[in-house]
């Protein structure tokens, strides 16, 4: 290749990335998929909350650090919750308002997580759901985040009844 047919190919591949970038953007902005950064920084995961669901942008999770991005679709003031065994007690924020966004920063290890919005009665009516988290050196598994309630593009199924006291 002479340099005017490097220097125009080089020209042609710029311009079509350029083109695909405002359909990248838009998707990005609406509902980002997990970003894990080889040097070690937080994995960025969205969960829309609406009444009364929640919805993560990714369903698979790895050990490491994380923050979860809780962005307000609805109508009603929401919050974001989550509890397991990489997390002392329970980590959570709230008073986030319509249209508006919170930031939960956790490290999660191996296990399973409960996330829900801790908001009046929210959890009680499926603003809730569940997140695995994939074993040390593993591929992570799929979280199977199962958001119940109205809106829920999965069929809502009767939660487990057990004796635990604290409803988790």
């Amino acid at each position: 290749m002479n340099k005017t047919t490097i220097s125009t190919a080089f020209g042609a591949a710029f311009l079509a990335a350029g083109a695909l970038l405002p359909a990248g953007a838009a998707h990005a902005t609406t509902s980002p998929a997990s970003t894990a950064s080889p040097s070690g920084k937080a994995t960025t995961v969205t969960v829309t909350e609406k009444e009364y669901t929640l919805t993560p942008s990714t369903t698979t999770f790895k050990p490491g650090a994380y923050t979860f991005v809780a962005k307000n679709a609805g109508t009603m003031v929401h919050g974001l919750a989550i509890s397991g065994p990489g997390i002392s007690g329970t980590k959570q924020i709230s008073g986030i308002k319509p249209g508006a966004s919170g930031n939960l920063k956790v490290t999660l290890k191996a296990g399973t997580y409960q996330m829900w919005c801790p908001v009046d009665n929210h959890k009680n009516l499926g603003m809730k759901t569940q997140l695995t988290v994939g074993g040390a050196g593993g591929g992570g598994a799929p979280a199977s985040p199962s958001p119940t309630g109205t809106g829920s593009k999965a069929p809502a199924s009767p939660a487990p009844t057990t004796s635990n006291p604290g409803g988790y």
